[in-house]
């Protein structure tokens, strides 16, 4: 005859929600940590003239905004390839990274002081 074990868990603390915030931020911190330490290396050192504010969120949005721009201003297809194979390698904030480190923005404000 088996005997089954059951499992004792620990209680719910007193305020769930507060806990679940709590480690939530705590998430948020290590991952906001990791992002800022992760180093992006531009292998090209070619930069796009994109400003990536207004642009919609969708990864997909953000890589045919950046290829778009990268073709108006004379890349090679392979070029272009290499930086959405590396920001594809990984997750949104791997993808966010990549695209931002080719990302130069020109503003007509910087070209009047120089």
């Amino acid at each position: 005859m088996q005997v089954k074990q059951k499992s004792i868990r620990a209680p719910p603390p007193a305020n769930l929600s507060h806990h679940i915030k709590q480690k939530c931020k705590q998430k948020q911190k290590i991952n906001l940590v990791i992002f800022k330490n992760k180093k992006m290396e531009n292998k090209s050192k070619k930069t796009v003239n994109l400003d990536l504010v207004g642009i919609d969120g969708n990864a997909y949005s953000i890589m045919g905004a950046f290829s778009r721009q990268a073709r108006r201003e004379g890349w090679s297809q392979e070029e272009i390839d290499l930086v959405l194979e590396e920001a594809q390698s990984g997750d949104y904030n791997h993808l966010l990274a990549t695209i931002m480190n080719y990302c130069e923005p020109i503003y007509e404000d910087d070209e009047n002081q120089e």
